[in-house]
């Protein structure tokens, strides 16, 4: 007894460390060619000071601090990667004044996973308690699909707090039942492709941070992205949006591609790899960064094969918020695991800039659209309120390019197309802009 309880006292305490071999062929590359952060242009950064001059301004004016926060998120999440602690102050600072702003905790909840993601256990508590005010006092059995998923972004943090406490068995535990309740959702919800996504992430990760069990977890991650990969178009919206995510898919790919090496599973692998190497429009860095490494890929398969040094995958454990939504920005590569060296300069090309948004009022004709035809849903305790709340101005600008998709595809709102003449009223003001 007392011998099984010191294997598996060593075993979490390697929990999450997140160690991983170098490549056994090359020297690493210096720090500085594998990492650096995106420049903000002379605009972006005037229209950044103009928003946090108006938060500090007036700092218990939740809506001039969410605005703040939630552009110095979008920028931070575009690669500015030094802009993340200006956003967490604020939107730390505006979850407070309004702890009923079910949109804003459910943002900043999942902003938290960029540290997550990189084991830094640091604002693990404060994670915690944004999604419990986006979530409440809801019981897990009875969550909606989209709760589970902030529920499960919930025990990261609950995994990482556990752990920096020196509570690793309890961490390993607490990982475990994720895992189960995860596996018990997707298997009575095959058509919840989201939470599958969801579910293979988290696979990967576990694979990557916990000794023990790694090619099972690797198994169920391959087979979750498989599903996914089978079913791509039924994926949220949202999650494939070229403005907002225009690198999602080319990230978890990447990632089944991976997963697929290291099973030894190579005929799998090679097409995913092959369709990867080939760039789609728009056009990004990270979608560069990764047809470059899925070139290298190929040019060493054989020698890939079973390799668990690819766990976690790369991009995801370092970037995993930034690689979906950068247009310019570089993924850093120092934790990719290669046989080859690759440096950030290797990776050259043109990108397409993703643009400023600028600072507007909402004009009344088209708030009253809004508040006729949007805010029934979308308005404070709707349905879709935790996707996006359009109550402020700086809300619904920053949803307004998924808006005109949407109502242009006669998606929003769902029950019927809006009436010509409130389409017209909008879809106006949003191209002008």
């Amino acid at each position: 007894m007392v011998g099984h309880r010191i294997a598996w006292g060593w075993v979490a305490a390697l929990m999450l460390l997140g160690c991983r071999a170098s490549p056994e062929s090359v020297r690493r590359p210096p720090e500085q060619s594998l990492r650096r952060d995106l420049a903000l242009t002379d605009e972006q950064a005037a229209y950044l000071a103009r928003l946090a001059a108006a938060a500090d301004a007036a700092p218990d004016d939740a809506a001039a601090r969410k605005a703040s926060g939630l552009a110095h998120m979008r920028f931070t999440l575009s690669g500015v990667v030094s802009l993340r602690e200006r956003a967490e102050l604020d939107l730390e600072a505006a979850l407070q004044l309004d702890r009923e702003d079910r949109e804003l905790a459910r943002a900043l909840g999942r902003f938290y996973n960029m540290r997550a993601v990189e084991r830094d256990g640091s604002k693990a508590a404060a994670q915690i308690d944004a999604y419990r005010a986006y979530l409440g006092d809801v019981a897990v059995d009875d969550m909606r699909s989209e709760q589970f998923v902030a529920y499960a972004f919930s025990q990261l943090g609950h995994i990482l707090e556990l752990r920096d406490r020196g509570r690793v068995l309890a961490a390993y535990g607490a990982a475990r039942e994720l895992e189960q309740q995860l596996r018990a959702r997707t298997t009575a919800d095959p058509d919840d492709i989201e939470l599958w996504a969801v579910a293979g992430n988290f696979s990967f990760f576990f694979a990557g941070n916990i000794p023990s069990g790694k090619r099972d977890r690797v198994r169920d991650a391959v087979g979750y992205f498989t599903h996914l990969r089978a079913r791509w178009g039924q994926l949220r919206a949202g999650a494939r949006d070229p403005e907002q995510c225009p690198n999602t898919y080319e990230n978890f790919m990447f990632e089944l591609a991976e997963g697929h090496g290291t099973l030894g599973q190579l005929a799998e692998a090679r097409p995913i790899y092959q369709e990867l190497v080939v760039v789609r429009e728009p056009i990004t860095r990270p979608k560069q960064q990764i047809a470059y490494v899925a070139a290298e890929r190929l040019r060493n398969l054989e020698r890939y094969s079973g390799k668990l040094e690819l766990m976690p995958p790369w991009p995801s454990d370092v970037g995993n918020c930034v690689v979906c939504h950068a247009y310019t920005s570089d993924v850093p590569l120092n934790t990719l695991y290669t046989l080859e060296p690759v440096t950030l300069d290797d990776m050259l090309g043109p990108t397409v800039v993703k643009p400023t948004p600028r600072v507007q009022t909402v004009p009344p004709p088209v708030r009253a659209v809004i508040e006729r035809h949007c805010e029934p849903c979308h308005a404070r305790g709707g349905e879709a309120e935790p996707f996006a709340s359009f109550a402020s101005d700086a809300a619904l600008l920053l949803h307004s390019d998924a808006i005109v998709r949407r109502v242009t595809a006669g998606e929003m709102p769902p029950d019927q197309p809006l009436p010509a003449e409130a389409a017209r009223i909008l879809l106006d003001w949003l191209s002008s802009r």
